[in-house]
């Protein structure tokens, strides 16, 4: 089926056939008189469209953004986003490069998506018919949705603000954040803890925790008896980078590790978290007796835990790299170092990287405009 350009109507009335008279009811939402299309009954969807809107990035096509289409450092322009008035998707028009707006028209679905809008000129366009429509001659509910959208659009925010962090992220950063690294590229099931007894609170941590894709990838590569650690300093450019290899997790670390990858399997059943329960409670007795405890502050206590083992294991790693000084037979240069490693190699630990924030606060003098930087690194929370 060949389809117009939706951004290139003339100024030619379309040719389109009346709608056969029929008695109308005062309370009818159809104008007496005019054209319309036989469409917009199935493919406008007010309630859809709102809450796509609200949720989504304003006048940017979706699908670009996924795959990070720019045009010179620049999303797709405003004037070539089309919004389908079924399910609320934003595309870019036939003209560029990803056509979205029309791909998505073309994508078979019980009900049609063929009624698109303008988000600049507010034109509305029905793929089926191939012709502009009028909110004149149609339902009510095409008004109805042109008033919200350009409400909507005169008060939401510049879609270049919202998308400048992602022109900055790392991509690599990006990939393990959405979980498009794991392990056997699948995304992670959903399945059953078993009660311990009155251990609801635990399996509510839990379940979150399985399905935190950056925990997962992390805690995977830092399993290993072996794995290879890479130390820079960032302040000081005369330590060159120091690689040091890591010894075996600890218990708790270990637990972890065992539990998400069973998370992980497919298979049917519940699965008991009587090993990695067992353990937290070796670090913390507060958690014995199956009572009723807060879920907050148990996953404080475990990812406190966990981080005590891993700066341990990091420690032990440099001081093994430097044949393990001590305070008697380390010189003054050595211990420069190693201090100097430590502070970096903590910060490396898999739940700084994911749990804990940096935070900096600016100080500046009034008389000389003199700044001083303070940061904090707050506790594991």
């Amino acid at each position: 089926m060949r389809v117009k350009d939706p951004s290139r109507t003339n100024s030619e009335k379309p040719k389109r056939s009346k709608r056969p008279n029929r008695p109308q009811d005062e309370d009818s939402s159809d104008d007496i008189s005019g054209l319309t299309c036989q469409h917009v009954s199935q493919a406008v969807d007010v309630h859809h469209v709102k809450r796509a809107v609200a949720q989504s990035v304003w006048s940017i096509c979706a699908e670009c953004l996924k795959e990070r289409r720019m045009s010179d450092g620049e999303p797709t322009a405003p004037s070539d986003i089309w919004l389908c008035l079924k399910c609320g998707s934003q595309g870019c028009s036939k003209n560029s490069e990803g056509q979205h707006s029309l791909k998505h028209f073309q994508t078979a679905r019980a009900e049609p998506h063929c009624i698109v809008i303008n988000l600049s000129t507010w034109i509305i366009w029905c793929y089926e018919c191939d012709e502009e429509l009028s909110t004149h001659c149609n339902k009510k509910v095409l008004a109805q949705i042109v008033d919200f959208l350009q409400k909507h659009g005169a008060r939401a925010e510049p879609s270049s603000s919202k998308i400048l962090r992602l022109r900055e992220e790392n991509s690599e950063t990006s990939e393990i954040l959405k979980g498009k690294n794991s392990g056997n590229g699948a995304s992670i099931p959903v399945k059953g803890i078993n009660n311990l007894g009155n251990t609801c609170f635990f399996n509510a941590v839990m379940q979150n925790l399985a399905q935190t894709h950056v925990l997962n990838e992390l805690i995977y590569e830092m399993k290993e008896k072996g794995t290879k650690l890479k130390i820079c300093h960032a302040s000081d450019s005369q330590l060159d980078p120091l690689v040091v290899n890591l010894s075996s997790p600890g218990p708790l670390t270990s637990a972890m590790f065992l539990f998400l990858h069973s998370m992980r399997e497919a298979g049917k059943g519940p699965l008991s978290p009587k090993v990695l329960f067992s353990q937290l409670c070796q670090k913390a007795p507060r958690f014995k007796g199956f009572q009723q405890q807060d879920s907050q502050e148990l996953l404080h206590y475990l990812l406190d835990a966990i981080r005590i083992e891993e700066t341990k294991r990091i420690q032990t790693a440099i001081l093994k790299a430097f044949n393990n000084p001590t305070t008697k037979t380390a010189d003054e240069e050595t211990r420069r170092k190693v201090k100097a490693y430590g502070r970096e190699g903590v910060k490396m630990n898999f739940i700084d990287r994911i749990f804990v924030g940096e935070l900096t606060s600016t100080v500046m003098c009034e008389e000389c405009e003199n700044v001083l930087f303070f940061t904090v690194f707050p506790e594991v929370r």
